[in-house]
This record gives structure tokens, sequence and C-alpha cells, in this order.
């Protein structure tokens, strides 16, 4: 009578036993729900984005006190956000009706971004429900929003606490970001500097600027923040103070007035920081006096004026006497004290005489007098008087040298000083005096000043080299002087050094290269060079002058001596000519070619491994002292044969060891290993004589041109006619074709096989885009021919290539798909 089944279900079965019996099988029953206890979460939420819906939708079931779903319940269910780290707002339909015992809830959100989130789901009068954490993640970076905001701060000093910029989701979550954020001024009412790093990197969607600073105070400052791809957002408002007290300076400089006359608009000085804005809460007083006095004067009016905001005003100020240049210092307790600009006090008489204010002084000839010479316009009391506009004129007074006075000697005075900047005395003399004239006015004479010669600034050939033998001194001998900037011969003792500057014919200069001036002129007199040419020079130099170079001179060969290999005979094939052809100079002792020579010269076998015959024409007559050999062949193979030249009367010669070899009758060329991305391999269309190449991708590779450089033996081959025919890797489109193939015999690139096809980028059958290329397809083919009469060796050898071996594939970008070494070249020879 006390059976109970706790879990719901359909078809349950009893069984009865007993031992001995047989058992029994009760017919099927239902167990179905008790009567609803308690909310269970039978899906948990997931972690999900700040606003976005949470999937899968969670949801609640209605249960009975054994768990098992009320399936027949009906009941209405709130969801709420129980832990709440992020503080943040469920959105959706937060409130639904069960269906068959489970409330699903599928438009649940939360907006802000935290770790450790759950919901409760309540239904009275039944027990609720807590679900499992979950997190809420910030959406991806869409804003930027001010964390701490720049605060009130002294001009110059760090903006404290620092500006600190989060990088935030739509909803204003902060992100994880790491872009760049750069912060410049926004409202600028001091027209003050952003200074400090402006540019940082986010650190976990923060950006901390911990160093800016602006250097002028004002009232209403904003930062304006920015990133990529972010709308900028502008700061509170916020203001920069003037710094500590730092300075004096003048706001309003004094300016030019007559003597005794208040000067006006009055003078202001003002109290400034560290940085120039004005301390506007200083209440120090300050006083000014004379700083440059050059009239003499007495400064009058009120000379210590209370600071008013920052700023003290001086509204009388007068001086008593005329002077040019004069300044006012302003000074406050526990500052610095300030100069003015300077100014002028006018002269209020008739104008009288002249004076001069700056004499001439001391200098070189020809050089101009500075400072430059001035002469005042005087009243009779001393006061520069500026109106009427004088002229003034110079003239040498006394003239103990007999020079000129040069520059210009006649001007106008300007503010009743006359200025002569560019005066000059071209000869030397000690104790000149100059006199200052004007209309209607007493004269001036100058102090005494010197003129002299001026340091040693130059070089200069006084006697130029002359045509000299090879190995002889020059003569007459070179004489070198050293002058001063104007051109005046010094009497300096400094050590001058020769050297060939222009060498046409390689040569030595021999003999005493460095000698001591004497009263300013060095002598090279055993001056020599030792190899011929045309149009020799010389340099001079001493250190710290000026050098100079001298004019052209040519050195002569001497008399035939002897005679000497030019070109070398070289390598060659039996029966071949020796190329390039083999020359003979006629030479003088010291082994100068002697160009007058028009003689004979015999050439025949010296040492002879082979037992050849020498072929061709063995004797001919020099040329401009070379006699040149353009035929000559050997008609035997053998290793270190030489060559004898023998000219009557002079010492015959006796050339390098070449030898005779078989020549070659065949282009033999080794595809490169397997590997890299572009292969240049043999194409069967070759021949003995015609070697075709192949240039192949490897690989699949995508690509818009593609071209390479190969260093070649041109003695062995050369260009065949049809040198290069483009494939269809990278269809060239309509003539023109984007394809060529060059081996120049001449230049920087001199036997260099430059060759290269690319796509049309314009035009009619452009290509649009880079073009996949598959693997074995042929890019373009060059062809080679064997030189008639090569030697048998090595032509190129892909496994070491020289420095001008350059390839390169490249996209329509311009990006590299493959380089140099992404390319595989054989080997060709002529066996």
């Amino acid at each position: 009578s006390g059976l109970n089944i706790d879990k719901a279900g359909t078809g349950y079965r009893l069984n009865a036993a007993s031992a001995g019996l047989t058992g029994a099988t009760s017919a099927a029953f239902n167990i179905t729900a008790a009567a609803a206890d308690h909310l269970a979460f039978t899906v948990q939420p997931s972690d999900t984005t700040a606003g976005s819906v949470i999937l899968p939708s969670a949801q609640v079931s209605i249960q009975d006190a054994f768990g098992n779903v009320v399936t027949g319940s009906t009941a209405t269910v709130t969801m709420a956000i129980g832990t709440n780290p992020g503080g943040g707002t469920l959105g959706g339909m937060t409130t639904t009706t069960a269906v068959a015992g489970v409330a699903t809830f599928s438009t649940l959100t939360i907006n802000r971004s935290g770790a450790g989130y759950t919901l409760t789901a309540a239904s009275a009068p039944l027990t609720g429900a807590t679900s499992a954490t979950f997190n809420v993640l910030a959406g991806p970076a869409a804003a930027l929003a001010f964390v701490q905001q720049p605060t009130t701060t002294a001009a110059g000093a760090a903006i404290a606490p620092p500006v600190t910029v989060a990088i935030v989701d739509a909803l204003g979550n902060p992100t994880t970001s790491t872009a760049t954020v750069a912060v410049v001024l926004g409202a600028n009412p001091g027209g003050g500097v952003l200074n400090g790093t402006a540019t940082v990197a986010a650190v976990a969607g923060v950006a901390t600027f911990s160093d800016l600073s602006i250097d002028r105070a004002g009232s209403g400052y904003t930062l304006d923040v920015s990133s990529a791809s972010l709308a900028s957002v502008t700061s509170s408002p916020f203001d920069i103070t003037p710094g500590a007290p730092s300075a004096i300076v003048f706001q309003q400089q004094p300016t030019s007035a007559p003597a005794g006359a208040a000067l006006a608009p009055a003078v202001t000085a003002a109290i400034v920081d560290a940085l120039g804005n004005v301390v506007t809460g200083s209440t120090a007083s300050m006083t000014v006096a004379l700083g440059n006095n050059p009239g003499g004067g007495t400064l009058s009016g009120t000379l210590t004026q209370a600071v008013v905001n920052g700023v003290a005003t001086f509204a009388n100020l007068s001086i008593d006497r005329a002077g040019n240049g004069y300044t006012l210092s302003a000074a406050a307790a526990g500052l610095p004290s300030a100069i003015s600009a300077a100014f002028n006090i006018t002269a209020v008489g008739p104008a009288d005489h002249l004076a001069f204010t700056v004499e001439p002084s001391n200098t070189v000839s020809s050089a101009v007098m500075v400072p430059a010479v001035k002469v005042s316009v005087l009243d009779a009391m001393g006061n520069v008087v500026t109106t009427p506009v004088a002229t003034v004129s110079l003239i040498v007074g006394v003239n103990p040298g007999g020079g000129t006075l040069g520059g210009t000697t006649t001007v106008a005075a300007v503010a009743g000083v006359a200025t002569f900047s560019t005066l000059n005395i071209d000869r030397p003399g000690n104790g000149y005096v100059l006199y200052a004239t004007a209309p209607s006015l007493t004269f001036a004479t100058s102090a005494a000043f010197n003129i002299a010669v001026g340091p040693p600034s130059q070089l200069a050939f006084t006697v130029q080299p002359s045509s000299a033998n090879a190995g002889a001194v020059i003569a007459p001998a070179v004489k070198v002087s050293l002058l001063d900037r104007f051109g005046n011969l010094t009497s300096s003792t400094a050590t001058v050094t020769a050297a060939i500057t222009i060498n046409p014919g390689g040569g030595t200069l021999s003999g005493t290269t460095s000698r001591a001036a004497v009263a300013g002129v060095v002598t090279f007199d055993d001056l020599s060079i030792n190899r011929s040419g045309t149009g020799y020079a010389l340099a001079v130099t001493s250190p710290g002058l000026i050098s100079a170079t001298s004019a052209t001179f040519d050195v002569l060969a001497g008399p035939a001596s002897r005679l000497a290999f030019g070109q070398q005979p070289t390598t060659t094939g039996v029966g071949a000519t020796l190329a390039p052809a083999v020359t003979v100079r006629v030479q003088d002792a010291l082994g100068n070619t002697v160009t007058t020579s028009t003689g004979l010269v015999t050439v025949a076998i010296d040492a002879n491994p082979g037992g050849g015959a020498l072929g061709g024409a063995t004797t001919v007559a020099a040329v401009n002292g070379v006699a040149s050999f353009a035929d000559l062949s050997v008609d035997a193979t053998g290793t270190g044969y030489t060559l004898r030249a023998d000219s009557a009367g002079l010492a015959s010669a006796t050339s390098n060891a070449f030898d005779v070899i078989p020549a070659g009758s065949a282009l033999t060329y080794t595809d490169p290993p397997a590997g890299g991305k572009i292969r240049l391999v043999r194409d069967a269309a070759s021949t003995p004589t015609t070697v075709v190449l192949d240039l192949v991708a490897a690989v699949p590779l995508t690509g818009f041109e593609v071209g390479f450089n190969l260093p070649l033996d041109a003695n062995r081959v050369q260009a065949n006619p049809v040198l290069q025919t483009p494939g269809t890797a990278l269809p060239a489109g309509l003539p023109p074709i984007a394809a060529k193939a060059v081996l120049p015999g001449t230049g920087p690139l001199a036997n260099v096989l430059v060759s290269g096809q690319s796509q049309k980028a314009a035009g009619a059958g452009a290509a649009p885009a880079s073009s996949s290329v598959p693997a074995g397809a042929v890019f373009y083919q060059l062809r080679l021919d064997m030189r008639p009469g090569a030697l048998a060796g090595v032509v190129f050898d892909g496994a070491a290539l020289g420095p001008l071996f350059m390839g390169q594939m490249r996209d329509r970008a311009g990006t590299d798909v493959a380089v140099s070494t992404d390319f595989r070249i054989g080997r060709l020879d002529v066996n």
C-alpha cells in the first residue's frame, strides 16, 4: 500500500516475484508529474557579446518536487539579472508563458560587458532558480571615450593624472583593442602647442597619454582624440594656468623720442613664467633704469610701478640726452632683470658738426673695414640730428701707403648716422687717417689706423711647369706663391707640397716635392716625371690654404731603347688567329712608348712546346710607336708557347706564356637540379651549334612579369638572330608584344644576356590582373649560337653565377613572386 515512483513516465510496469513461483508482470501504467514546486534552468545562458541575443535561448522548466517537468503548466516566468558584474541591463522579452512546462527566452540581451553574470528566474509562488555564470564580451571597437579627462594644469607641466582614452564597442563597453590613438588640440584659447607623445598604441583597449603638456595659458582648452576608422571625440574643457614667475619681458618696448619728451606709447613690462605666459596673479613691484646709455642721459619719470595682473606700466619716462641705441632694464625682486630693445633719443637743435662714432679699424689691404665706419651728424651740444638728412663723404686725409679708398664713400645719413659698410684701402701702410665732410658742417678727423697684408689664404703658380722629357728635370723651375685672399704676396714660410693631379701617362713625380716658402715663394727646382703623356697638370697644397692647379704640360718619351709586348698573346685554337691582335711597343729606357718610332718589328716563336709554326705577317712597321700583328696563328697544340720581338738596335722582348688548344665543336647544356620556382631548361630544338633554352615555371605561380640577367662568355657564344621567342605563360597581348632580350657588346652590361616578358598593362589586349601560370608552362625561349672558333670551356654555370645575375617575377602590384634564389639555371659548355 505504500509504493510510489519519483519520476514521471509513460508505460511503467511492476514485476512480482516469490521463491519457487513463476513471476508476474503488471499491466502498463503512467506516472505523472506532481504539483508544480520550483523552477530550474534546463538550457543555461551562454557567453555572448554585449547587445547580442543570448544563444542558444535560455530555457526554464516548471518542475515538481522530484524534478519532473510539469508539462501541463502554463505559468508565467520572469527573467532578471542576478549577479551583475558589469552593471548591465537585461533586454529583450524578459517575461514569457511556459509551453508544456518550459519557458523559452529567445530575445534576451545584456548591454554591458562583464565576467560572471547570472540570471534569475521567478514565477510566484514557485521557488525561483539561478543560472550558471556566463560572460558578456565587448563587441568590436566602434568608438572612443575619455576615461580620464584632461584637468587644469600649469603651462608646460604634464597633465596629471594622465589623460586616458578607451576604445569601446557600440554600447560603450571597453574593448581589448591595441589600435593606435592620436590626440591633437581642439579648442585652443591660448594659441598653445601640445607637447609630449601624442600618438600611442592602446593597451588592453586603453590609450594612456602620460606626458602631454601645453605651453600657453588659456581657459577652455579641449583635446580631440582619433583612431583609424573610429570617430574622433572631444574632451571636456580644461584650463592651462601660468607657471611660477620666472622672468621679466618688455611687452611694449620703448620707442624713439626727442630728448626730454615722454616715451610714447607707455613702456610696459610683464612678469612671465618659463614659457612666456604672463603670471596674472603676480602683485610684485617693478623698477626700470637705463641699460645702454650711448648719450650719457638721465632717465626721468616714475621709475617704480606696482604690477597689475602681471604687468607694470610706465607712462611718463623720458631721457634728456640724444643717442642711438639706448636700452632700459626692468627688475623685480627674485627675478632676473630684462633688457629692452634698443631705441634712439633724437637731438632737438640744428646740425652743427660731424663726428666719427665708429672709427675705422686696422685691416688688411682691399678687405672691407669691419665694423662698418659710422659718422654722426650732431648739434652743438653733441646730440644726433636726424633731420634734415645730410649727405656725408669720406676721403683719405693721411695716406702713408699711397692707397686708394674703395667702396661707397658718400652716403646719406639715416637717423642722423652715415654708415660706410664697404670701405677698403688697397695698399698697406701704418697711420692712415680719414676725413668726414658734409655741406655747411664742420668736418671730422678719424683716429689713425693701419692697413696690412693679410694672412696667407691661397696658392698660385707664378712659374708654370713646362714640357720636358720623361725623367728629365722640369725647367725652368716651377714656382708657387703664397697670397692673401686679395692676391697680395705674403711673407709666409709655410710648407707647400706638389703632386700630379692630371696623370695621362700614369707617371710618378720625383724630386723634392715638399718645400718651405722663402718670403712667400716656393721654388721646385728638381721635379721630374717618369712617364710620357699629353696634358699633365700639377696641384700644390698647403694645410689651411686654397690649393692651385697648374696649366697642362707634356712629358715626352726619350730615345727608343727597347721593345715590350703591349697586348700579350692569349690562349687560342690551333690555326686560329691570335685575338685580340698581339702588339709590341717601342719604348725608351723608362718604359714610355716612343710615338715617333716607325721602325720594323719582327716576332717569332721563342718557347715552342708543340713544335708549331707561326703563321701570318710576322714583320710590321710601328705606327705611333706600336707594331700591331693582326693575323698571327700557331698550327700545333702546346702549353707554354712564348713569342720574341726584335727590332734593329733595340733590346728584344719575350711575351707571356700562352697555350694553343683544340677549338670547340658543340654547345652542351646541362639542366639544373630539381627545385626552385622557375627553371631554365634545354629545349629539344637545340642543335650542336645552337642551344635553345626554355624559361619554365617549376611550380604553379601567379604573376604579371618575369625576367632575368645571365652573364655569358662572349668569346664562346653569340646571340642567335632570333634571340627570344615569347612563351604562353604570361600572354603579352596584341602587338607590340611586351617581350625583349638583348646581349649588349659594350657598356656596363656588356656580355650580359638581359631578357624579360610582361603582360600589357594598358591598351589593346591589356591584362586586367595577374595570370595563373601552371607548372611546366614556358615564359619565353632563348637561342644562343656557338661563336666561330670558340675554345672549349664553360660559357656559364648556374651553380656559380656572379653579381650580374638577377632574376625576378612580380605580380601586377609590383610585389615579388620569385627572386634570384628561386631561379634554377644549368650549365652551358663548349665541348
